[in-house]
């Protein structure tokens, strides 16, 4: 599970275990140096309550921290960016400029839809907006990042900040997918629409 997790979760996860298994060993080594007895009857009232917050503090870390996992295992994969079959089952490639079997009047349906026209600015969609990259130098942005454009295109989409991104525009807006969870079919219908004039 640590290997899915993003540093600031694996540090949280650290931190929390790091907690708890200091006051364990204090309570089993340091403590009852000074005093043979505890926590006896009188430190129970503390003690218990306190194993309990920190039992409790613990195992909500390992399930807030935890949950990291199953979003990243819910991103849609590429498709493979070689060869590809296509619908009517011909073979072609994926950096001929699309990805085999998206259509890209989905994609436009879907772009609208996800709300990435209040973003970013694109012809085809009508687009005008201004938070992310202009769409309409896709092209350029993808030779900038020495990509075929379709396969800049999915990357951008599925594992954003894209592996160039101009000047003056946030990193670290665009979540994956755009926040919302996307079929392999809807990332090549996406790639298919905003690739289409390129």
């Amino acid at each position: 599970m640590l290997l899915a997790l993003s540093t600031g979760h694996e540090i949280g996860l650290a931190v929390a275990g790091a907690i708890f298994i200091t006051f364990a060993l204090l309570s089993s080594f340091v403590f009852p140096r000074f005093d043979p007895d505890f926590p006896g009857k009188k430190g129970l009232r503390w003690y218990i309550p306190v194993a309990c917050l920190f039992f409790v503090m613990m195992l909500s870390s390992v399930m807030y921290f935890g949950r990291e996992q199953a979003a990243a295992e819910a991103k849609p994969s590429l498709p493979s960016p070689g060869t590809t079959t296509g619908s009517s089952g011909t073979t072609t490639s994926a950096s001929g400029g699309q990805y085999a079997g998206g259509d890209a009047a989905s994609g436009k349906a879907l772009f609208n839809s996800l709300g990435c026209n209040a973003c970013h600015t694109f012809t085809p969609a009508g687009a005008k907006g201004t938070v992310g990259p202009n769409l309409d130098t896709l092209a350029d942005y993808a030779q900038k990042a020495g990509m075929p454009v379709d396969d800049f295109t999915a990357e951008a989409i599925v594992h954003p900040p894209a592996k160039y991104v101009p000047p003056g525009f946030p990193t670290n807006i665009m979540q994956p997918g755009g926040g919302h969870t996307l079929t392999p079919q809807q990332v090549k219908d996406l790639v298919a629409f905003l690739t289409s004039s390129s």
